[in-house]
Formats: structure tokens, sequence, C-alpha cells
């Protein structure tokens, strides 16, 4: 007699079996998932990679080489930070961060909402909004740079200008147009003729307004200052003949919160503003981070285990670290990139002082992070709307809200100019013209008609008009 024994390979236990059984299909669903992924459809984990370093942040710190050559690196972090806002989709970090971005966000959305329904010719709308701007930038005066309020202060004068209110239209816009002087008059031709006639008057005004003086003070630390978006200098500025009106003025420091200010400039007086940095949030972090590099800059290894720690203290995806060296006619960079998919790589480029300095700092950005680049924003027209009329209306064709046709020299809302309007236009003449005619004409009818079953009699009747009296 033969015994015969079985192995199972199964637990004897229910529930031990269902568990093992549910790990044998998610093993065999992650194997098929990955010869999905693998071969020819490598593509579809390259655009995930992609999409995830799509509007990415990028943080760039310079190291000075000693104390002495600390004002150089600031200075070229300030020009990296200012040609990295030409990335296509990574963001800078800003090491100065502003406050408000929330309140700013909001208030550029309700502007553009405004100056779209003030193209749309629906004024209900265009107020509306541009109240909600007002409310978010008085909570938050800080919030909101100069091409914010230049386009808040442009919306509310063609408001003004619709309801026929000259002289508040002209003050608003000559705002808008002294904080951002390169408005053109094509960017005023889709709200138009009335509104190209006041851009024309209002440049005329700022080309005779007067001038002052304004000295900016950064207390407590170097902070570079801005003024209407220009850098002016660090830590003191003093800018002579400066254009009577409002002017907004920032002042940042790595580091330290940025601040501003909107101020205005009197003819004929000096005025002056007093800044008072705060420390950031990660403002020792970067302090003794900065520290450790500036130290420790020939050690690759080291360099790397503190780049990505202070990466992930400031929250930002990728960083650039560098140690600038400037000559009298090149500016060498050294240093290291940590990427947003965690590789980190040496780079290294010597930069021509020419005229296309800047360009080139922009390029070697962009090349570095693996970006493209796109015009710079400081250049761009405050409103760069064109004409709303795209194509030439034609009878009978269909129109809807995205292509309806709105002549540009039409007034801004339909009773802008109601009162120049002839009369023979308004609904109310023809609606008299036609009661009253009715009223004429009926009762004329009724004197003209008698009683129904008169019957009337005819003849002759003869007047003598001789008044004189015969003598008896």
């Amino acid at each position: 007699m033969t015994n015969q024994h079985s192995i199972s390979l199964l637990p004897r236990s229910r529930g031990l079996r269902m568990a093992v059984a549910a790990v044998t299909a998610l093993a065999i669903v992650n194997l098929q998932w990955w010869t999905a992924f693998s071969g020819k459809h490598t593509q579809w984990l390259a655009q995930a990679q992609a999409q995830a370093a799509a509007n990415s942040t990028l943080a760039i710190l310079c190291v000075p080489t000693n104390k002495k050559t600390a004002d150089e690196a600031e200075s070229i972090e300030r020009l990296l930070f200012e040609a990295s806002r030409r990335l296509d989709t990574v963001r800078p970090f800003d090491l100065s961060p502003q406050p408000s971005q929330d309140q700013a966000a909001k208030a550029a959305e309700n502007v553009e909402d405004a100056l779209r329904a003030l193209l749309l010719r629906t004024p209900k709308r265009a107020g509306e909004r541009l109240a909600a701007t007002e409310a978010a930038l008085t909570e938050a005066p800080n919030a909101g740079d100069e091409r914010l309020l230049a386009r808040y202060y442009k919306a509310k004068g063609l408001a003004f200008l619709a309801n026929n209110d000259l002289v508040k239209a002209r003050d608003s816009i000559a705002k808008s147009m002294v904080l951002f002087p390169n408005q053109s008059i094509d960017e005023y031709s889709s709200y138009g003729a009335s509104a190209r006639e006041m851009f024309e008057t209002v440049k005329q005004l700022i080309a005779n307004l007067g001038t002052g003086d304004l000295k900016i003070v950064s207390k407590g630390s170097r902070g570079d200052v801005f003024v209407d978006g220009a850098y002016r200098g660090t830590g003191t500025a003093v800018l002579e003949d400066v254009a009577a009106g409002p002017h907004r003025i920032t002042v940042r420091s790595a580091g330290q919160g940025a601040e501003r200010k909107t101020v205005e400039v009197v003819t004929g007086k000096v005025m002056t503003v007093e800044f008072d940095l705060k420390p950031a949030a990660f403002s020792q972090e970067l302090e003794s981070g900065r520290k450790v590099l500036m130290d420790n800059f020939t050690q690759p290894s080291l360099v790397e285990d503190r780049i990505r720690e202070l990466r992930n203290q400031l929250g930002a995806d990728q960083m650039l670290v560098l140690r600038p060296k400037l000559a009298k006619k090149t500016t060498e960079l050294n240093g290291f990139f940590l990427g947003a998919d965690g590789v980190f790589k040496s780079v290294k480029i010597t930069i021509d002082k020419d005229e296309k300095y800047m360009d080139k700092l922009a390029d070697f950005v962009a090349t570095t992070v693996g970006s493209k680049l796109v015009a710079d924003p400081g250049t761009a027209p405050l409103d760069a709307r064109q004409s709303v009329v795209t194509q030439n209306k034609t009878a009978g064709a269909a129109t809807d809200a995205a292509t309806a046709y709105i002549d540009p020299n039409a007034p801004l809302f339909e009773d802008e100019k109601k009162e120049d309007r002839p009369i023979t236009k308004e609904w109310w003449f023809w609606t008299a013209v036609v009661g009253g005619a009715a009223l004429l004409g009926g009762g004329i009818y009724l004197l003209t008609q008698g009683k129904a079953g008169d019957t009337t009699a005819t003849g002759t009747m003869n007047f003598n008009l001789n008044t004189s009296v015969p003598k008896p």
C-alpha cells in the first residue's frame, strides 16, 4: 500500500487565502501598468514628468567669494531674478516674499473683468468690479504693483468718461499714465473715439506737469529700491525731478519681506518715505545656508546636501546656486543646479558685458532649468487689447458673444452722449407726434359729425354788411 502525500501552497484559513489572492492580483496589475509604460509607451511617463515640472518655482541664490564681493553677488542675484521672470513654465521664487498675494491676484482679476465690461459696453458690471477692486486695495494697501494700479486707474478713468464726468476721467487716466508711462493710443482705441481723445489730452497734460524730489530710506537693511518697477538703488535712494502724481515704491531684500507704498509726489517739494522691512519666515535658514555654501563651495558633496536641505526649508521646487566673478568686460557664473526631479548638476558660463547682457543671462537660466523664454513682462503693454472689430460686419452674418461686432467709434456706453443726440432720434419725440396727430384728427372728426338720425335743413343766407342808417 502506497501512501501519497500532497502539499498545498495555499493557507488553510479562508481569510488568509483571500489576502494572498488580493496581493497576487495587485502584483499582476502593477506588472501590467509597468509594461504599458515601457517600450513604445514611455512617452506617457515623459509627459507626466514634464507636467510635474511645469509651473514649478525656481530659487536663485548667489554666494560671494568673501565679504568684499557681497555687493557684486547681490547685484547679480537681482539681475538673475529679473531674468527668471521670462521663463515659460517656471516661476521665480521670491527670496523677498511679498505679502497680500491673494488680495493682489483677486484685485487683478476684478480689474481685468472691469476692462472687459467697458470694452463690451456693460456699465453695471464694470462698476461692480471696480468697487470690489477698491475694497481689496483699501483692505491690503501693500497688495499690487504699479502695473495693477495703473490698470485700475485706467479702468476708473474710462468708467468716469462713460458717465461724462470728464474731470474725474482726466485725473484718473493721468494717474495711470504717471504710474505706467509707456502707454500708447492703440491701448485706448478699443474703447471708442472719446477714449482716444482723452488719452491725447492727458498726454499733453502730463508733458506740462511739474516735478518734485523723492527720498526713499530703507531702515535696518540694505533693501533694493524700485520706483514704478524700475530699480533705483539700494539702501537710501534720492530721486530728483520726479513727475508729480502717484508712484508705486517697492523695497525688497533677500530674507526680508518686501514692502510697497504709494507716494504722491507734489510739485516743488521733497517727499520722504521710510521702509522698515521685517524678516521672512525662512530668514534664519537662508542666512545660515548662504554662509555654509560660501565656506564650502569647493566641496560638491557637502554643497549638494546643503542645497537640498535649503530648498526644502524655502519651499521652492528647484534651486540654482552660483558664485559670480565680475571682471571689467565679463561675468563668470560657476555653481550648481538642483532640479524639480532631484537631479543635481554643476553649471558654468562666462558672459560678455555687451548690449545683449540681460538676454544672455536669461538664456543661461532658461537653458539650465530646461525652459523656454517669453517676452520680458516689464516691456509688455499695460492693456494689450486689440480693436474689437476683428472682421468686417456683413449683412446677415451670424454673431455670438465671441465675435459680436462693436463699432470702435461708438461711445463707451449707450447713454454716454445722450444729450447730443438729435431730437428726431428720441423715441418720445415720435410718440408725441403720433399721439398729437391722433388727438387732433379725432377732435376734427367729432366736430364735423352730428347725432345719428338727425335731418339737416339747407338753404341760402344773405348778409348785408352796410351798417349806414337811412335818413328820415
